[in-house]
């Protein structure tokens, strides 16, 4: 199987498997924002700071340096898993003696006791990071996206479940706990490897030469990242917070799926090509066009309709949330373009360059914090989008420069995609503009935008439409 087969079966197995999920995440957000209330959504914010530390901490980058190892061995492997399980227990350990502090510091006693159930979240991802790597790094994408869609099904129906049961705020807790519980399970029945009981320090020596620089550069972005949810849950109201973080959470449901796509297929395979400097340009280019074509009509459609579809999916009590969509949806826009050159600096092995990166983005990030504190939750988000847009632009100016890539040609590829889906956006909008929008609207206006976007893409950029309909084509065959 070719290069380009290779793509194009991840994505097809991939693709499928995440929009399972995302599919899943929606129906449970809409069900559960209508029955709970901000507040609710803001405790568990809160907390996620915690677990994303943690993970980071844990993986210390062995995913993406056993997916670029040519031949990791058993020992290899074991070293890793031990070392992933044994920080898991003692971070979790020293988590659950500091959730009385937590819930102190945040004013928030309810926090202790869902502190320490949250928490168990680290270990349970700890014990499947390497059964989810070597999957991926076979290229076994369907058992992975199999594995995941699985879990979000049965943490979605536990979570649902238990919100009509009057449990409140635990029904959150319920579909963040119980997915990578059962994806875990999944993974350790359906993957044949077994840790053997060996430790080697020569092994792990060799995958935190590569994870060092990654692990400190994903802390760095972790935190300072969070932080945001941390200044307005401490100097603002929890409600506030609320609709922070679920705006920006239905934003991520178109972000995080494309970005998590592009990852999980594009690294193993290209990983496999890093030494063919014109193989890997010519793959990236067709990655990052095809991206950009999917993804660019979507943002743009929810930037310029993003209260409506808020009240549309949530419900009329969180229309307050509309602004921070749009604002989070502006601040993605070029978030996919950064993932797939963050991606290329990993696959050429500069990792002490993402670390200089991340400390560059996150100072901005940190001075935005102090300079708009006190200026409201409105002036933080506009602030922290800003300086995302900066670091990000770092991130792609660094990638394209590894791969020779110049903005010339960047334009050259990409330029009608980008005119084209602001255009028919926009042309909607000034359609719709006296118009209240409902659901259905929304609807027809999300149908308006894909189909004159196609078209208009065929007449202008036909050989790139072409592929996107090969690519569709492949997946119906699937």
């Amino acid at each position: 199987m070719g290069l380009k087969q290779k793509t194009i079966f991840g994505l097809i197995w991939t693709s499928a498997g995440t929009l399972v999920n995302g599919l899943i995440s929606i129906i449970v957000t809409i069900v559960l924002s209508r029955v709970l209330e901000p507040y609710d959504f803001a405790l568990i914010a809160l907390l996620i700071v915690f677990v994303a530390v943690s993970n980071v901490l844990i993986d210390s980058g062995f995913t993406q340096a056993i997916i670029r190892d040519d031949n990791p061995s058993q020992q290899d492997l074991s070293t890793v898993f031990f070392f992933n399980f044994i920080m898991s227990i003692i971070l979790y350990a020293i988590l659950f003696c500091l959730s009385p502090y937590i819930a102190t510091f945040f004013d928030a006693p309810e926090l202790e006791l869902l502190s320490k159930v949250v928490f168990l979240v680290i270990v349970f991802n700890s014990v499947s990071i390497i059964q989810n790597a070597m999957l991926n790094r076979e290229l076994r994408f369907a058992w992975v996206a199999g594995a995941t869609a699985l879990s979000y099904v049965i943490g979605g129906i536990v979570s649902v479940v238990i919100v009509f049961l009057g449990f409140g705020v635990w029904a959150i807790v319920a579909n963040m706990v119980i997915p990578p519980f059962a994806k875990s399970i999944i993974l350790w029945v359906k993957s044949s490897w077994r840790p053997l009981f060996t430790f080697s320090f020569k092994s792990l020596k060799k995958y935190l030469h590569f994870g060092i620089f990654l692990t400190i550069q994903g802390l760095i972005d972790v935190v300072v990242t969070n932080l945001n949810s941390i200044f307005i849950g401490k100097f603002y109201t929890k409600s506030e917070l609320g609709y922070y973080s679920q705006g920006g959470k239905m934003d991520s449901y178109v972000i995080t799926p494309i970005v998590s796509v592009l990852q999980k297929v594009t690294y193993p395979i290209l990983s496999k090509i890093k030494n063919d400097e014109e193989r890997l340009k010519e793959g990236y280019r067709k990655i990052i066009t095809m991206t950009l074509f999917t993804y660019l009509p979507i943002v743009f459609f929810v930037i310029i309709f993003s209260d409506p579809v808020i009240v549309m999916f949530l419900g009329e009590k969180w229309s307050d949330a509309g602004i921070f969509l749009k604002i989070s949806a502006i601040g993605s826009l070029i978030y996919p373009l950064q993932k797939i050159c963050e991606n290329i600096v990993m696959v050429k092995g500069k990792t002490r360059q993402m670390l200089y990166m991340a400390l560059i983005k996150q100072t901005l990030r940190i001075l935005v914090m102090f300079l708009f504190v006190y200026r409201g939750v409105l002036a933080l988000a506009w602030g922290f989008m800003l300086t995302g847009i900066l670091g990000g632009l770092l991130y792609i100016y660094i990638g394209m420069k590894y791969l020779g890539y110049t903005l010339g040609e960047f334009l050259c590829d990409n330029g009608k995609i980008v005119l084209l889906s602001f255009g028919v956006s926009l042309l909607l909008y000034i359609i719709l503009i006296n118009i209240e929008l409902g659901g259905l609207y929304i609807i027809m206006g999300g149908i308006f935008v894909f189909c004159g976007y196609l078209f208009l893409s065929y007449l202008l950029n036909r050989d790139r439409t072409c592929e996107w309909f090969d690519i569709i084509r492949a997946i119906r065959k699937r």
